[in-house]
């Protein structure tokens, strides 16, 4: 994790660029960690469950 890769991940993120799961690779952190990040920069991180880059949990049946 370096400064300049955080500070870039969080202002894409911010500027909805990149989606939350997205961002926190892009910064190196796991997902705890980036909004953990965020929430230390005032940078909201209010997420839906249906975040296209993350897992889905739709059943297929």
């Amino acid at each position: 994790m370096t400064t300049h890769g955080v500070d870039t991940a969080l202002t894409l993120f911010a500027a909805g660029t990149l989606t939350r799961t997205q961002a926190a690779k892009k910064a190196g952190v796991d997902l705890d960690r980036f909004d953990e990040l965020c929430e230390k920069r005032g940078i909201t991180t209010t997420h839906s469950p249906l975040d296209p880059s993350g897992p889905s949990h739709v059943n297929a049946d």
